[in-house]
């Protein structure tokens, strides 16, 4: 088999001016010539191969070789051999299983030609699959492939391919016929993957596509049940939930945000169902999200409702009924405030910039009377409730009032 320099010639203005051949090759039809006869054909994966016998005829310089793709179309000038004593010809580059058409003619002295030979159609072969294809997903966030070696010795490397959105991608090779094992890592959790695998030749010929491989990665924890976190205690939050009834349980992640559709950061891994959140102030409000973690570091998804938390608030802020004089005493009365106050007080202070001086009342009584008013002195009065934990209410309305 030889390509000639012409052949490449030809084939170079084939690819670059498509027809462009025929403006340099009109020879005359020379009906005295005989056709090639009893040619002999090898296909390949993307070759195919010709032989014929020499012919002794002295009028021959050579021969002609035209192509056409498929069942249908025109033939169109292939290939010049300018040598009356080849005997072989081969045509490269092209597509695994598909169809070619094939004419030959002999070239004759004085640029005349004979007609040319009957058609061969000629199918290009293939390289066999995989015999087989194994994906496992044992190990977290990883697809590992798997097959036999390809039996075929010309098979130079391997590559992979993964489904993504709908499309087969490349995304790997492996260089060596008897390398049969390729890792697809940093995958996503709970996904199904699908793979397919061709062996290439030396020659950079595909086989044939192995059987889709499916493999789906590890499922990350379900969500956590009664997850709940407390609103009456000062400057703390307890959040608790049920224990994660996964096997492999590891632990627990909390992520904490001051705001509901904010970025959640982490604040906490451990072990237990609960943990205290301790806040700067009283009546600090915040979102929590709770999540398993496996042994493989797979956690669960942060895309949950959070459960919302806050530290204690304040007792309610004193509602005064009035403040008066009754001769030389100063009476002020408030509502009766609930069961969570534990002390009352009234502040007083002389004049707008006077030191205030506390009177603590039991948080039964519903009023106070100031007996030690000074005359001519205007005094300024306001409550606050105070809790069991020492948590002051917002001072009430402020009123003013003066001993004649």
């Amino acid at each position: 088999m030889r390509l000639s320099l012409k052949s490449i010639y030809f084939s170079v203005l084939g690819i670059i001016f498509s027809g462009c051949a025929h403006l340099f090759f009109n020879p005359t039809l020379d009906m005295s010539l005989s056709p090639l006869q009893d040619i002999q054909v090898l296909p390949d994966v993307s070759s195919i191969a010709f032989e014929w016998k020499r012919s002794n005829d002295s009028n021959i310089t050579g021969f002609a070789v035209y192509r056409r793709e498929g069942n249908t179309g025109e033939f169109k000038l292939l290939d010049v051999i300018e040598n009356p004593l080849a005997t072989h010809f081969y045509d490269s580059n092209l597509k695994s299983q598909s169809i070619y058409a094939y004419q030959f003619a002999v070239l004759g002295k004085n640029k005349t030609i004979s007609p040319r030979s009957k058609t061969l159609v000629v199918k290009t072969s293939y390289i066999d699959s995989l015999e087989t294809l194994y994906a496992s997903s044992d190990e977290p966030r990883l697809v590992k492939l798997i097959w036999n070696p390809h039996p075929n010795p010309s098979i130079e490397k391997y590559i992979i391919e993964k489904k993504i959105k709908g499309e087969w991608k490349e995304i790997g090779e492996v260089t060596n016929r008897l390398g049969v094992e390729y890792f697809d890592k940093n995958l996503q959790d709970g996904t199904t993957y699908e793979y397919r695998v061709a062996g290439v030749s030396f020659q950079g010929d595909y086989s044939k596509y192995s059987s889709i491989a499916k493999a789906t990665t590890k499922f990350p924890p379900p969500p956590l049940n009664n997850v709940t976190a407390t609103t009456q205690l000062p400057k703390l939050i307890v959040i608790k939930w049920e224990a994660s009834k996964i096997a492999d349980l590891s632990g627990y992640i909390i992520y904490a945000s001051q705001e509901e559709r904010g970025s959640y950061k982490k604040i906490a891994q451990l072990d237990k169902t609960y943990y205290e959140f301790r806040t700067k102030e009283n009546a600090e409000q915040w979102f929590f999200k709770v999540v398993a973690l496996d042994k493989d570091g797979i956690q669960g998804s942060l895309n949950i409702v959070p459960i919302m938390g806050s530290s204690l608030a304040p007792p309610p802020k004193p509602i005064l009924k009035g403040a008066s004089m009754q001769g030389d005493e100063a009476v002020i009365g408030w509502d009766k405030p609930d069961q969570r106050v534990n002390e009352v007080i009234i502040y007083r202070k002389e004049g707008r910039f006077g030191d205030p001086l506390a009177f603590k009342v039991d948080p039964k009584k519903t009023q106070f009377v100031d007996k030690e008013m000074k005359q001519g002195v205007e005094y300024i009065y306001w409550v606050e409730f105070v809790d069991i934990n020492q948590i002051h209410s917002l001072p009430s309305a402020e009123y003013q009032l003066k001993r004649d």
